[in-house]
């Protein structure tokens, strides 16, 4: 029954999804606690055991930075290579990838009842596509259309700088650099677009419109809490800070594109879009379209809300079928 199947996996700081892929169907999926190396590797040994075949390719998708085929899992505090991968399951082919490559390749062949229309077409065209992700950190993925074929590329978007938009808001950063001054760049007003717009960040973005308005201790909340106070107007601050989140964030994507100019579709993925739609409101799409002499470009740009359950999974799957294509 499988004979020929792949394993994929998206790898977090908490949990990592296992799944298995039969003639480049998802045919089951298993939930893991991540922790150490070698729990991580037995996880997979398991599977492998368990189907009872090797699998002709693996694909491990994380949040970190991958270099001559290891990936450096940031939340899990870990290394994990290929030649792990291979000896844990007899693969021929493996892969680790960054996590927001697999979160572009989760749009290519996204179909219109997958999303979520923000602006612009019902069926997100076929082009060149940006993919955004507020979580635990910011990630960023872009998947380039070029001779009729889709590719990756890698980077780090989500630690671009990030500025005031407003004069009222310049209090509020430099009250950040108490918090944060190592995510600063240099002497200057800007920092880590991720130390405000993820949930990491958020409670920091809290904090500091706290001590902007006069609060010498602002109290220490969660994401959720600080987002579920904004929703129901409950605390001025976190309405505040859900305010400059949504703003910054659309004013940052709406810069991303205009840079990457992507024909094929804007796409927010991951928890906080999911769990929080309200906050992509008016106000994102004017801060994502307010571009000067190109907001009427910014305009014309397809801007949408994934939803489409486990991305992290289709997208390790569709950068495989395209690895093993080659």
């Amino acid at each position: 029954m499988h004979e020929h199947w792949n394993l994929v996996a998206d790898i977090g700081g908490t949990n990592t999804r296992l799944g298995v892929v039969t003639n480049g169907e998802l045919t089951d999926l298993r939930k893991h606690p991540t922790g150490t190396l070698d729990d991580l590797l037995n996880a997979f040994h398991s599977l492998r055991d368990e189907v009872g075949t090797n699998p002709q390719a693996v694909v491990a998708a994380g949040a970190g930075p991958v270099r001559n085929g290891v990936i450096r899992l940031t939340n899990a505090n870990l290394d994990l290579s290929e030649v792990e991968l291979a000896q844990a399951t007899g693969a021929e082919h493996t892969f680790v990838i960054n996590d927001f490559t697999a979160a572009a390749w989760s749009v290519a062949d996204v179909k219109q009842n997958e999303v979520s229309v923000l602006q612009g077409q019902a069926k997100p065209p076929v082009g060149t596509r940006l993919v955004v992700g507020p979580g635990t950190g910011l990630g960023v993925g872009a998947l380039l259309f070029s001779e009729g074929h889709y590719h990756t590329v890698s980077g780090e978007g989500g630690h671009v700088g990030l500025y005031p938009r407003h004069r009222d808001e310049v209090e509020i950063f430099e009250a950040a650099r108490r918090i944060a001054p190592e995510c600063f760049f240099g002497n200057s007003l800007a920092l880590e677009a991720e130390m405000f717009l993820s949930g990491t960040g958020l409670p920091i973005l809290y904090q500091a419109v706290g001590l902007a308005a006069g609060n010498a201790q602002p109290s220490l909340r969660s994401a959720k809490e600080i987002l579920a106070e904004a929703r129901d107007a409950a605390d001025p601050i976190a309405v505040k800070t859900a305010q400059m989140f949504t703003t910054h964030l659309g004013a940052l994507m709406g810069d991303m594109a205009v840079t990457l100019m992507p024909a094929g579709g804007v796409f927010l993925v991951g928890g906080v879009a999911e769990k929080n739609r309200w906050l992509f409101d008016q106000d994102f799409k004017d801060a994502f379209n307010g571009g000067g002499r190109f907001s009427e470009l910014r305009k014309s740009l397809n801007l949408y809300v994934s939803e489409q359950a486990e991305f992290g999974i289709i997208g390790a799957n569709n950068f495989c079928k395209n690895a093993l294509k080659r």
